[in-house]
């Protein structure tokens, strides 16, 4: 498996969780909402064309629309190498977390 940077997690996650309504606007949107910050356009679209030329992702071409200006929108989804990644990457975390010995973090 690809080792992903963690701006292509963050879009993996991003992504699955928007489900039917991952596009590129929404993505960095739902990113913003997890990290607090705020990523350019450019920023989020070269990892989503990384992560498309790989195979974790598929994208679908949506009708052009007015709100959008008469360009047709990409919509992305996970692949099953997209879902089977993201699972691994969710186990290493728990993995990770649950060996981890030391005091909170976080005080109350």
């Amino acid at each position: 498996m690809k080792h992903f940077t963690k701006k292509e997690e963050q879009i993996l996650l991003a992504i699955y969780s928007l489900q039917d309504e991952a596009y590129l606007i929404s993505i960095r949107e739902k990113i913003k909402d997890y990290t607090g910050k705020y990523y350019s356009v450019g920023t989020i679209y070269a990892p989503l064309n990384r992560l498309h030329t790989y195979g974790y992702l598929a994208v679908l071409m949506a009708k052009p629309e007015r709100v959008s200006g008469g360009k047709p929108i990409k919509y992305y989804t996970l692949t099953k190498k997209g879902k089977a990644a993201l699972a691994v990457l969710e186990k290493q975390t728990r993995l990770m977390w649950e060996g981890f010995d030391s005091p909170p973090l976080l005080e109350d």
